[in-house]
């Protein structure tokens, strides 16, 4: 399976046994760093590592006054969020895991990066799509297209959306008879969220390994 661009800073592989040969590795695990960027306004993002504890309060210690996070509860059709006020998370304990899609709104003039730090998930993953909208995210660090690339299961009549966040406005794509219109089988980059909306429920199932 592809890994192309799997990191957005750097990687650090650490193999726990190995053979004589320098080539051949039993067992890996692998823990690195990415950079995620978000500009002033609402940026759709995702967290592609798996950290020691996947909360607001941990991965986003240091944020601006009024910052926010909000999830999309695909059950109840409506966002859950969480709001940095006087140097507290209203809910520090607001999980961020990976495969979630979430929004951040970044409240002052200037962009914020946010550095995410853990393991790069590998074995078999699934991450559950509702039928209708789901928000999601890739549960690895890798970027490109939708399901050429990351293996997101689409049928005929469904759709995807991104948001932009230079103009605050969604983009989509939908399949249609074997084809993507408009323009084209959305591409993602490492750490974006983007909406699924589905026919019926489904699992996005993949098997990743850093070393393929």
């Amino acid at each position: 399976m592809k890994t192309k661009s799997i990191l957005a800073a750097a990687l650090l592989i650490a193999a726990s046994a190995a053979s004589a040969s320098a080539q051949t590795v039993y067992s890996v695990n692998a823990v690195g760093f990415v950079n995620v960027v978000f500009p002033p306004g609402f940026t759709l993002a995702s967290n592609p590592l798996e950290g020691a504890t996947n909360t607001v309060a941990v991965l986003f210690s240091s944020v601006p006054n009024g910052t926010s996070v909000f999830k999309f509860d695909s059950a109840l059709g409506q966002y859950t969020g969480t709001t940095f006020l006087f140097g507290n998370w209203g809910n520090p304990s607001f999980s961020l895991v990976p495969g979630e899609g979430f929004f951040f709104k970044n409240p002052g003039s200037t962009t914020i990066t946010n550095t995410f730090v853990g393991n790069v998930k590998q074995g078999a993953l699934t991450t559950s799509l509702s039928s209708g909208f789901t928000l999601v995210g890739s549960q690895v660090p890798q970027a490109g297209l939708v399901s050429t690339d990351l293996g997101l299961p689409i049928a005929n009549a469904e759709s995807v959306f991104k948001f932009d966040a230079a103009t605050q406005q969604y983009t989509g794509a939908t399949f249609l008879f074997g084809n993507w219109g408009g323009a084209g089988e959305p591409s993602v980059g490492v750490g974006e969220g983007f909406f699924v909306k589905k026919n019926a429920a489904a699992s996005w199932n993949r098997t990743f390994s850093v070393n393929q």
